[in-house]
């Protein structure tokens, strides 16, 4: 796949309208011959590290934002449930942009075909949530 098929890959898949906006620039910037913006954005992915996933907030797998968020939950759910068959995993977010988003697109992955509820919001502050890894395939959220 060509650098402009791979933005356009992921481009596919998100959901948030503002990078999804970013990302046709940077493809067209691309297609005019401009590459170096979008080949910065795609030459490497935003690592996991001590601190979670943080970077700067933009479109592709080097910056932060909701296709990268979910892939790192997704992952997790993974791990988790290689682990125990019914792990558990607590959600939550501060106010940080997007950070609020990112949380609930984080619990819907863990609330997943193998993945049971999450439960309603925690009374905790800063607002969590709690999800359940299971087998049951119902997934619901009480936001």
């Amino acid at each position: 796949m060509s650098l402009i098929d791979d933005a356009r890959a992921w481009r596919d898949q998100d959901p948030d309208d503002t990078t999804r906006a970013e990302l046709d620039a940077l493809i067209s910037s691309a297609e005019a011959g401009d590459t170096e913006p979008l080949a910065e954005r795609f030459a490497s992915r935003l690592q996991f590290g001590t601190a979670g996933l943080r970077g700067e907030l933009g479109a592709g797998p080097a910056r932060m934002n909701r296709v990268l968020v979910t892939q790192a939950a997704a992952g997790l759910a993974a791990y988790l449930l290689s682990k125990s068959p019914s792990p558990s995993v607590v959600i939550g977010y501060d106010g940080r942009t997007n950070s609020e988003v990112f949380a609930r697109d984080s619990a819907v992955v863990m609330a997943a075909p193998a993945c049971a509820p999450p439960c309603c919001r925690a009374t905790c502050r800063p607002r969590c949530w709690r999800s359940r890894c299971g087998t049951s395939r119902r997934a619901r959220a009480s936001w």
